[in-house]
């Protein structure tokens, strides 16, 4: 299981790097070509999408990995399943669209008058690039549950290549601007579906069981509300840097989070591994499932530890090498960021007990409380320590809403985690924090960067060695 486990979550992550190396070299040159304003409307539309989606969604994605390889589950009941979800998905986005056009036939004017860079080309498109994006999305997540990484990273990597370059072929070459673009992102998505659909072939059924899509939604719909919760966690801090400091925090800020979401390419690879093998394990191994996942989630939080540690270490360095001097203060923000992103690595694990007792309202709840406490905690810090501020408040967001997952999956699906090795984990997390905030520094000296490198040396050793995490016991 273990090995599985890694060489998926590697092959997710290559896709991954690959996806954002080549949208990091084509956006910039998109956006040198839209104006200002353009770009800004663009942002604006591809935001208001991605809300839509979230509708459209309605959380069936995680309801069939939920049921999916469930030890209730028939095999013969896996078609119905997907079909089922897929079914719902795409009348629920039927539905956002035809209510979209109308109500685009009775406002257009006003967007006109206003004289908004937007035209029924533009907003057909962003309409049908909501539906045909929450649809591919769900059959790449089908894929998964296959365990065919290949499979998935191949309909993935076909469409976002072909979307980034189809989009900066028309809007630098042709000059379509907004419109181009967000057609080219619909053609794309639409050149692939064919192959998705045929790769899923075998959990594709005309035969949509009632039972299965109201089972589906009613565990599906609260993930819209945890949406939308972690939509404005993930934004007010910007909005109230703005507000209450500067536009330059928020660049500082920005950058420090761009960086520290590097740590996400392994935790993101890892979610996309982990979520299907989840169910099978419990499936497979009903004696042993919790203990597994036990091991799992205290091998992820010293990978993450490792990971965003060193990121963490090295926060004045890599901004020192890469960024201009205006944004060097993007540094101690950076550090305490990684720790808050690392907590936030673990969530596929420490939720997992709410999800398999289908108590999923409570995701919806935990998100708009993280979200309030976020909001107060941004309130009381960013006006006296500006972009500092605001990464403290996040990494402390993070450690409410991870701690709450915790809590529930131990009262509702108890894991036999070793509290000891999880609370040494988390001291040596502390550590660390400690050391990367007080030594934080922009100047490369030599010496200073051997005495890092040899820390977290040390800090392996420790983990691997001493706690030790070696030693833990995973399924074959």
């Amino acid at each position: 299981m273990l090995y599985k486990l890694v060489k998926n979550s590697a092959i997710y992550a290559t896709a991954d790097f690959i996806t954002k190396i080549i949208v990091f070299f084509t956006f910039p040159l998109i956006a040198a070509t839209l104006s200002s304003a353009g770009f800004g409307m663009l942002e604006l539309i591809l935001t208001t999408v991605g809300l839509l989606g979230l509708v459209m969604n309605c959380g069936l994605n995680n309801a069939v990995q939920r049921y999916y390889w469930d030890k209730d589950t028939q095999s013969q009941q896996r078609p119905s399943i997907v079909s089922s979800g897929m079914a719902m998905q795409l009348f629920f986005g039927s539905v956002i669209v035809v209510f979209g056009v109308l109500l685009l036939y009775f406002f257009y004017e006003n967007i006109y008058v206003q004289k908004l860079p937007l035209t029924w080309v533009a907003l057909i498109s962003a309409l049908l690039l909501m539906f045909m994006s929450q649809w591919s999305q769900y059959i790449l997540d089908v894929t998964r549950l296959h365990f065919s990484p290949w499979r998935f990273i191949t309909i993935s990597l076909i469409s976002r290549i072909g979307s980034a370059f189809l989009g900066l072929f028309v809007v630098v070459y042709l000059g379509w601007g907004i419109d181009g673009f967000l057609s080219a992102q619909v053609l794309a998505i639409l050149f692939v579906i064919p192959l998705a659909l045929y790769l899923i072939r075998k959990d594709l059924t005309f035969k949509v069981e009632a039972s299965w899509a109201t089972e589906l939604v009613r565990f599906g719909y609260p993930f819209i509300f945890a949406g939308l919760a972690y939509w404005l966690f993930g934004s007010m801090d910007r909005w109230m840097l703005a507000a209450f400091s500067s536009l330059d925090e928020v660049g500082v800020y920005s950058v420090s989070f761009r960086f520290a979401s590097i740590v996400l390419l392994v935790s993101g690879a890892f979610s996309q591994a982990w979520s299907p093998i989840a169910m099978k394990i419990r499936t497979d191994a009903p004696d042993s499932y919790r203990s597994i996942y036990a091991n799992v989630l205290l091998l992820l939080m010293f990978l993450m530890l490792l990971v965003g540690g060193a990121l963490a270490l090295f926060s004045g360095e890599v901004i020192r090498l890469i960024m201009t001097k205006e944004y060097m203060d993007s540094a101690l923000p950076l550090s305490i960021l990684c720790f808050g992103i690392m907590l936030q690595a673990t969530q596929q694990v420490t939720a997992i007990g709410i999800s398999i007792e289908k108590k999923t309202f409570l995701f919806a709840r935990l998100a708009w409380i993280t979200a309030l406490v976020n909001f107060i905690l941004n309130w009381l810090l960013i006006p006296k320590y500006g972009a500092v501020g605001a990464a403290w408040a996040t990494t402390a967001s993070y450690l409410v809403l991870t701690g709450s997952y915790l809590y529930y999956t131990q009262k509702l699906h108890a894991l036999p985690i070793s509290w000891k090795r999880l609370n040494s984990i988390l001291f040596l997390a502390t550590c660390v924090c400690l050391v990367s905030v007080n030594f934080n520094n922009t100047d490369l000296i030599w010496s200073i960067v051997g005495i890092k490198i040899v820390f977290i040396v040390i800090l392996f050793f420790i983990g691997w060695f001493i706690l030790p995490i070696r030693s833990l016991k995973f399924a074959r």
